[in-house]
């Protein structure tokens, strides 16, 4: 069964959603803000090797050096997609924002165009009911 658009529109809790849009954008603000300073600490920190007990079969040296550097180049490129990813996250959070901003002067509007359709409905069918009295 399809729902009017009228309908839908009427069912959506407008209070609950422009009440959570400042919500989400702060959300949105406080990841982006947490992916970056990660990074920037990131970048500043020096890495430390950590010293592990050799097991009975050492591996090569260009062998590790090969697989840290195989690793290193994933880290980077997830630490990539994690940082576009929260970059993404903010600009939609943005335009939520600013949909729930339209959304809510385009309501106001309706319900100023319902009641002038309303008093236009009321006065023609006054000037109706007086022109057929004559």
């Amino acid at each position: 069964m399809a729902i009017s658009l009228l309908a839908a529109f009427k069912a959506i809790p407008w209070t609950d959603v422009l009440a959570a849009a400042p919500t989400i954008v702060q959300s949105a603000e406080k990841l982006w803000g947490t992916v970056t300073r990660k990074k920037n600490e990131q970048d500043a920190a020096e890495i430390n090797p950590v010293e592990h007990p050799a097991p009975q079969e050492a591996p090569t040296l260009s062998g590790l050096d090969a697989r840290l550097q195989l690793l290193d180049a994933r880290f980077a490129e997830l630490h990539s997609e994690a940082l576009s990813s929260s970059e993404l996250i903010k600009s939609l959070a943005e335009q939520n924002a600013q949909l729930v901003r339209a959304v809510e002067i385009l309501r106001r509007r309706t319900r100023v165009l319902t009641r002038w359709c309303a008093l236009l409905t009321v006065i023609a069918a006054i000037a109706a009911i007086s022109l057929w009295m004559r």
